[in-house]
């Protein structure tokens, strides 16, 4: 293993924690924040975690910052930090306890590492670009091998009015295939826990490299198969991702439709 990438690994664990120690400080009730869109706010805590952030990373590395907040039009070439401060900012807003820290690196758009840190629970789950842990202990992927048995998880975009998809057919059709379905509203710890096994499937549109960045690596590290609704491979900036293990990636590829 490359000792700088190692070196990023342990610098982005050590500040997504510190980042989701401010996050846990300012839990609790409702926050208001500023919209950024008719269902979309953030709060001066997804600004306080991302000032921490990009302050860590200048002072210690001063390479371009992919953030959600401040810099969500950075190139992707070249090294690259990819941040999102609060992930489930929704969630935050209303004292619902699932939310995230998420910090990956990558080297011309190809990701090299990813923690996603969840401070109520203090759970780290991380991947140094070969295999997946959660604090130290690996996970993998579920094994689970028929669609009956599944328990998914999936994601509404912000937008989804006229001529956009709302992901509402994808949802009746996959809800009638699976167990059980779960939306908790944080992309990065639905990849996280399916990763972990504690989710079987996870689909969702409209979103940005900092809400898959690291999860999709944590996934396919942990034995997990990503891609893209048509089984294509995904890439960073694509807006969609399936994640799911390799036994039941192609069901559930041929259930959804077209991004």
């Amino acid at each position: 293993m490359n000792r700088d990438i190692l070196d990023r690994l342990d610098f982005a664990k050590e500040t997504a924690i510190k980042a989701g120690e401010i996050l846990a400080k300012n839990f609790g009730g409702r926050h208001k924040g500023t919209m950024k869109s008719s269902r979309e706010v953030v709060t001066e805590t997804d600004l306080e975690s991302e000032r921490y952030i990009l302050n860590a990373i200048e002072n210690r590395y001063g390479e371009p910052v992919l953030s959600e907040e401040s810099n969500p039009n950075t190139d992707t070439k070249g090294p690259l930090w990819i941040v999102d401060p609060l992930d489930g900012t929704n969630n935050f807003a209303a004292g619902i306890p699932f939310f995230a820290v998420i910090i990956s690196f990558a080297i011309d758009s190809s990701t090299k590492l990813g923690v996603i840190y969840e401070p109520l629970r203090k759970e780290l789950f991380w991947s140094d670009g070969i295999l997946s842990y959660l604090g130290e202990s690996r996970i993998n992927i579920s094994n689970t091998e028929k669609l009956g048995d599944c328990i998914a998880a999936t994601g509404f975009p912000y937008l989804r009015g006229l001529g956009t998809n709302s992901n509402l057919e994808n949802f009746v059709r996959i809800t009638m295939a699976v167990r059980g379905i779960r939306r908790i509203g944080s992309a990065g710890l639905d990849l996280a826990y399916t990763a972990a096994g504690r989710f079987d499937i996870y689909w969702e549109l409209g979103l940005k490299p900092w809400d898959i960045s690291a999860g999709e690596l944590i996934v396919r590290c942990a034995g997990g198969k990503t891609g893209r609704f048509d089984g294509s491979p995904w890439s960073l900036g694509m807006q969609a991702i399936l994640a799911s293990n390799p036994q039941i990636f192609n069901y559930v590829s041929n259930i959804l439709s077209c991004e």
